[in-house]
């Protein structure tokens, strides 16, 4: 085979796994971990999705503080990191099955954890490959792909999740994009002969000090505020749907999937209107700017009264999480430290886990109360409470240098 070189990349398969991961958490995070707590979860479908979804952000969050650390090792050591997501993917395929075939609460509980341990495997050493192939001044084409393949992904497993009604075939329809998007990373992978970073380079850092210093901790308080925001809102759509626009339970999984569905379609747009000016202005400001928007967006869905309405405050958001999600890539490569990516990944990726975390464990008491004092209110609150997070992230943003 003829040698390729770093010139050779193509960035829409070298991304392409994260497309396939985006599709299984577009299914189950979106719709079917609701879905599925509120049918196992003895009556008390609330409790059971805080449960769980808690549980399941806390052990991603152990795993991907092992897997990147380790993973640096073994690109230093071989000289690549592959084992880590071929390991994980292999995992969570018979996994997902599982999660949709589980007959009660504890073997769901059982799945959801090791999906997530499969996952987050996978997570933080793949996403270094964009550093160990792509030269610096090339990464913002990388990053927008990233940033695409996660609302299409989020896209077709939302549309998975909220159409078919097998759970069979959700499951296989799911397995097969993870096994699909994982062959062509991997193919592509195999091609690139000339990584940008040698082992050496690696090697050095695996034995220097922790990446978790400087800039890097001022964007985890950003990132992680405004995602705490994200899965704020995330995981209340179904109940905000049900509850709070009076949605008959025949057809709630399927307007809830429309209105996420919505956030991500228009998420694709955002994220192209701000590609370009993420790289000729200050990243600061266009995350501002996105979530200043997705502020008014939320602010219109707290008083929606129909779902048209609701809708419309559905594609403002999306919009602005394009935006956000294209600059935050993009600040992502500029700060975090080269020579350890899949460690500073991993740490990183803890400011989307540890939200997922808290966010429940945040909302969930508020909802509970807010319900109590008038009916379908619970809903609105919680999403009043995602604009606090995602507006404390917004002006955490500026404690990072310009970039």
């Amino acid at each position: 085979m003829r040698s390729r070189t770093v010139r050779t990349i193509r960035s829409p398969r070298l991304c392409a796994l994260n497309a396939g991961i985006q599709v299984v958490w577009g299914a189950i995070l979106a719709v079917s971990l609701q879905q599925r707590s509120i049918a196992l979860g003895h009556g008390d479908g609330i409790r059971a999705y805080a449960t769980i979804a808690a549980s399941g952000a806390f052990v991603a969050t152990i795993v991907q503080l092992f897997s990147g650390p380790l993973s640096d090792r073994e690109r230093a050591r071989s000289g690549n990191r592959q084992i880590f997501y071929a390991v994980g993917v292999a995992i969570a395929i018979p996994t997902i099955v599982w999660f949709y075939g589980a007959p009660n609460f504890g073997q769901l509980v059982a799945a959801f954890l090791l999906l997530e341990c499969a996952i987050n495997i996978t997570a933080g050493p793949y996403q270094a490959v964009i550093a160990d192939f792509v030269a610096p001044e090339k990464r913002g084409s990388a990053s927008s792909w990233m940033a695409a393949y996660q609302s299409i992904g989020n896209a077709a497993g939302l549309v998975i999740a909220g159409f078919v009604h097998d759970l069979r075939l959700v499951a296989l329809a799911l397995g097969a994009a993870l096994a699909g998007t994982y062959a062509v990373t991997a193919r592509h992978i195999a091609t690139l002969t000339s990584p940008v970073r040698p082992a050496e380079s690696v090697r050095k850092a695996v034995r220097g000090p922790s990446p978790l210093r400087g800039p890097l901790a001022a964007l985890l308080v950003s990132r992680g505020a405004i995602n705490l925001g994200f899965f704020t809102l995330l995981g209340f759509l179904l109940f905000f749907i049900r509850e709070s626009l009076g949605v008959s339970s025949e057809s709630e999984t399927t307007e809830t999937a429309l209105l996420f569905l919505t956030f991500t379609l228009t998420a694709i747009v955002g994220a192209g209107i701000a590609a370009r000016p993420t790289d000729r202005y200050d990243k600061r400001l266009i995350v501002s700017c996105a979530i200043s928007a997705m502020l008014v967006a939320l602010a219109c869905l707290v008083f929606a009264t129909t779902l048209p309405f609701a809708f419309a405050a559905a594609a403002l958001a999306g919009a602005a999480w394009g935006a956000f999600v294209t600059a935050d890539w993009a600040l992502a490569s500029a700060v975090l430290p080269q020579e350890s990516m899949a460690t500073a990944m991993s740490i990183w990726n803890v400011s989307t886990t540890l939200p997922q975390v808290v966010a429940p464990l945040l909302a969930a008491p508020l909802f509970a109360y807010a319900d109590a004092h008038r009916a379908g209110f619970g809903p609105r609150a919680a999403i009043g409470l995602a604009m606090v997070e995602f507006a404390i992230g917004g002006i955490a943003i500026w404690r990072l240098p310009r970039v």
